[in-house]
């Protein structure tokens, strides 16, 4: 089985990254440049007409959407219980959703907010709603890692998302510093192997020429 994945450094394609690094599955890795629009190439558009990343592609077949890929990942690679058992396999899915459409979405607001607004000016406002739906969101985080090293009674992916997601907050600048559990829970995910070996590739790509920074 061939795996290969498409990734930009920061994005949160470094979700499947460490989920494939967790499993020991031997997969390449192709970094996108956006400054030079490789995700709008035909070649890319070919295998993803949706233009981002991450996409996985499993012997030249692609599967787009974190959601679908780590939920793949999991079940291809069972022995490193990326997912829970029985009925928490489906809050842990869940959970991941949650990450996906009920966090994500108020974080590229921060720091990109003319792209959700065409009205010169509003860009304050938009950050600030955007704060406040993030802030109502890692709020519920931290009451459910309430006394729990991880969301579920081991390591999964769930915890991968929730780490990318808090991770980018604290990358725009956002005020995190009220949630204890989220931010100890961020420390543990931190020093895994496999997110240190995410975090050198990512340098190490974000110092090379062919991506910017």
């Amino acid at each position: 089985m061939q795996i290969s994945l498409y990734y930009f450094p920061i994005s949160c394609a470094l979700i499947p990254y460490i989920a494939l690094t967790e499993a020991n599955a031997d997969f390449d890795v192709w970094t996108l440049n956006y400054a030079n629009k490789e995700h709008l190439a035909p070649e890319y558009l070919r295998l993803n007409p949706k233009h981002k990343v991450p996409l996985l592609l499993v012997d030249g077949e692609p599967l787009t959407e974190n959601i679908a890929i780590l939920q793949w990942i999991a079940r291809t690679f069972p022995d490193a219980r990326l997912l829970p058992h029985g009925n928490d396999e489906f809050q842990a899915i869940s959970l991941m959703a949650w990450c996906a459409s009920g966090i994500h979405p108020f974080l590229t607001p921060n720091i990109l907010p003319q792209r959700y607004c065409d009205i010169p000016g509003s860009e304050e406002s938009v950050r600030r709603c955007a704060q406040k739906m993030l802030h109502e969101n890692f709020r519920i985080a931290e009451d459910r890692l309430d006394q729990k090293e991880w969301f579920f009674d081991h390591f999964t992916i769930t915890d991968v998302y929730f780490f990318w997601c808090f991770r980018r907050a604290k990358q725009f600048a956002i005020d995190v510093s009220a949630y204890s559990n989220c931010n100890a829970h961020f420390d543990r995910v931190t020093h895994r192997t496999s997110v240190q070996k995410l975090l050198a590739f990512e340098a190490a790509a974000l110092a090379s020429d062919s991506v910017p920074s």
